[in-house]
């Protein structure tokens, strides 16, 4: 019996519409307010008129559609034993080529619109990073679901389907809405339009009967603002996260993690465990007080964008232990992190006050000593508790530990990030001295992972040396390869 995936494949029809729909509306989101601002649109359509612009459009659709037919056909992909190739092109013929033990990473997403239709978007992530991810936009499920069994870097057996050890609680899902970045990003997308909503409100405030349930207070005023906004991020920040993990579950099959989650688009990821670099627990501030955090799951050439990031979220209860032992088996959680030089904290004191002084020499210089006495005493101190605050938690997160052939490293400010790898995971190692560090026998270690530097600053010169030379030894067993017999 031939195997089907040996055959060339195309995307499915339904792919195409998607795509040109989906860029149309990108190029829409784009130009409109081109257009549409300051009366260009208008002037537009008196200089050209309905019927030509119509025409125009429908050319413009023509073309749209001729260009994506020539890409439907141009667009395809087989298996060839163990090497998934693909030519691809609108006027260029380009020719993609996969190993099997190239890949690292495979995902697929089902957008609402594609369930019907049974299609899904494919993609792989090899060895190169996500820079040189393989998008197949649309295909079928079944081809994507066998895909993705033959070009895992394991030989796997049918199976029933494995049961979860990991699945996100409604409670999980809140908290990680309210305490991940994702408050920032709601923030950060409702800024544009506070400076609208301010004009709107000025425009409609004299008719609208506010002072009668209003405070008149200008404090109380404010901080009602505050609150108001800081609900409305909230709900957004949840939402986001009520969207993309709504349903998250995680499986073991083969020596891959498996996820899947997402309210209206489905989104499936693996994660093979022989390629795993790094794993992060995060806990932001606001995380630490409510017991929330996640994990992260770093690999070569890893993205910047947590959309695309392998990551197990709303861990509560010490779940992050259990799930570490999984990820990385024999892997055991430290009694204590090592704390670093309190030299350290002196530095950052220096470097602190520095900034302070600065601050406060400016500010004397803008407001022309304009204030009262007392008021800068009080600035100065609310300055040097901020300095000696931040200069504390930032020494007292700083640390690092052994266990076994794992290494563990912590920093933060508020929250914390812990970065977990194996010692062979290293890639580069440096060691450097300050000449304040040189008279006091002190040293920084400069880690360079699969996702970037990890910094431990002010430990024993010694222990930096020792660690460095156990890492690079580490890595340098590990990439021996031993001849053929």
């Amino acid at each position: 019996m031939s195997d089907p995936l040996a055959e060339w494949q195309r995307l499915s029809p339904w792919a195409m519409v998607s795509l040109l729909l989906t860029q149309a509306a990108e190029q829409g989101r784009q130009h409109l307010p081109l257009l549409l601002g300051a009366g260009a649109g208008l002037t537009l359509l008196d200089a050209v008129g309905w019927r030509e612009l119509l025409l125009a459009g429908g050319g413009a659709l023509c073309l749209a559609l001729l260009l994506a037919w020539r890409y439907y056909r141009r667009f395809r992909f087989r298996l060839e034993d163990d090497v998934l190739v693909i030519h691809s092109g609108l006027f260029e013929q380009r020719e993609y080529k996969l190993a099997a033990h190239h890949v690292q990473q495979i995902a697929t997403r089902q957008p609402l619109h594609m369930r019907p239709f049974g299609v899904v978007e494919w993609q792989v992530v090899p060895l190169a990073g996500d820079a040189s991810r393989i998008t197949l936009p649309g295909i079928r499920q079944a081809i994507a679901e066998a895909l993705s069994e033959r070009l895992s870097p394991f030989a796997l057996t049918p199976q029933a389907a494995a049961p979860a050890h990991y699945i996100l609680t409604a409670k999980g899902l809140l908290l990680h809405g309210l305490t991940s970045r994702s408050v920032m990003v709601a923030a950060a997308m409702l800024s544009p339009l506070i400076r609208p909503l301010e004009r709107w409100l000025h425009d409609i405030a004299p008719s609208l009967a506010w002072r009668d349930w209003l405070p008149t207070t200008p404090l109380l005023l404010a901080a009602l603002a505050l609150l108001v906004v800081l609900a409305v991020v909230l709900l957004l920040s949840v939402m986001a996260a009520v969207w993309r993990f709504f349903g998250y579950r995680l499986v073991e099959h083969g020596g891959r993690q498996i996820q899947t989650s997402g309210l209206l688009q489905r989104q499936r990821q693996s994660l093979t465990l022989s390629r795993l670099q790094v794993v992060e627990w995060v806990e932001t501030g606001p995380g630490r007080l409510l017991g929330c955090g996640y994990l992260v799951c770093h690999q070569f050439g890893g993205t910047g964008d947590e959309g695309r990031r392998f990551l197990v979220p709303g861990i509560t209860g010490g779940e992050q232990r259990r799930l570490l032992a999984t990820l990385w088996p024999g892997l055991t959680w430290p009694v204590e992190l090592i704390r670093v030089s309190r030299h350290y904290r002196r530095v950052l004191l220096l470097r602190g006050g520095l900034l302070g002084g600065l601050l406060l020499a400016g500010s004397a210089a803008l407001l022309d000593a304009t204030l009262p006495g007392w008021q800068w005493l009080l600035l100065a101190a609310a300055v040097v508790a901020l300095v000696v605050l931040g200069a504390w938690r930032r020494w007292h997160c700083q640390g690092w530990a052994r266990s076994g052939d794992y290494l563990w490293v912590r920093h933060g400010l508020f929250g914390l990030r812990t970065h977990v790898f194996a010692l062979h995971k290293a890639i580069t190692v440096d060691v450097r001295q300050s000449w304040f560090q040189r008279r006091r026998g002190l040293a920084t270690l400069h880690l360079h992972l699969a996702h970037g530097r990890v910094v431990l600053p002010f430990i024993e010169h010694a222990t930096a040396l020792a660690l460095a030379d156990e890492l690079l030894t580490a890595c340098a067993s590990d990439s021996v390869v031993e001849p053929p017999d």
